[in-house]
Parts: structure tokens; C-alpha cells; sequence
């Protein structure tokens, strides 16, 4: 099989074009295990300013969220897995599926002197079934 310079060089032009069509058309980078929070914290304390949950994507395998503080104005990156993370996950979506605010969820709720407690505790008491 004898070979033309004239062939091989078009051959090489076709497979350069691909090449650079393959490229442009997949404008996004992949850079594997960057999250944008690499530490993270149980929970914070103070009022909370804003409210960032960025979903599992090619480039981070877990939900992020970011809150950020009132008092200081400082970011700080919540554990997915922590109550409070879970609770902010739960009211993002329920606020973005209703299409509200979500300053929404930034409101927490303040506790007098254990009164949760107490109405807990009698919701147990009354769920109770009396025999006669």
C-alpha cells in the first residue's frame, strides 16, 4: 500500500479540524474533587445574612451550603449532614420550588426556656390512649 503525501496531510487536517470542533464544543473544564468548601463546621451561632446551597455537580460530589453571618459578615461552609445544614437544605428547596424569598429561611426561631419541651411532652401525653 503506497502512501501519498497529498492524502496523508489531508488526513491530518481532517483529524486536527475534529479535534479542535470536539474542544470548542465542550466549553467546561473538569477538575475532579474541588468543592468550594473543603472544611466545614457542625453549625454556627448568631443571625444568619445569606444563604448559598449549591447542589452535587461533576466537580463536587456533596450539596454545599454557605451561610453568611450578620454580625461579622463572614462565610462559613455548614456539614450537609448537620441538623442545621439539613433543615437550611430542606427549607431551600421547599422555598425555591414555591418560588419565595429565601431570606425566608434565614429566619430562625427563638426558644423560651425549654417550651418546646414542655409541648413535646404533652403531645406525648395526649397521643396516649386511656383504658377504661
Amino acid at each position: 500500500m503506497k502512501l501519498y503525501p497529498q492524502s496523508v496531510c489531508a488526513f491530518a487536517i481532517l483529524s486536527l479540524c475534529c479535534v479542535l470542533i470536539t474542544v470548542k464544543e465542550s466549553n467546561s473544564t473538569f477538575v475532579p474533587g474541588r468543592c468550594a468548601c473543603p472544611k466545614t463546621q457542625q453549625g454556627v451561632r448568631g443571625q444568619l445574612k445569606a444563604l448559598i446551597v449549591l447542589p452535587q455537580s461533576s466537580t463536587c460530589h456533596s450539596v454545599t451550603v454557605i451561610v453568611t453571618l450578620q454580625r461579622n459578615n463572614k462565610s462559613v461552609c455548614l456539614n450537609p449532614e448537620a441538623p442545621l445544614a439539613k433543615q437550611l437544605i430542606r427549607c431551600w428547596n421547599r422555598v425555591k420550588q414555591l418560588g419565595r424569598d429565601v431570606k425566608l429561611c434565614l429566619q430562625r426561631r427563638k426558644t423560651r426556656g425549654g417550651q418546646r419541651q414542655q409541648t413535646r411532652q404533652r403531645r406525648k401525653g395526649q397521643n396516649r390512649k386511656v383504658s377504661s
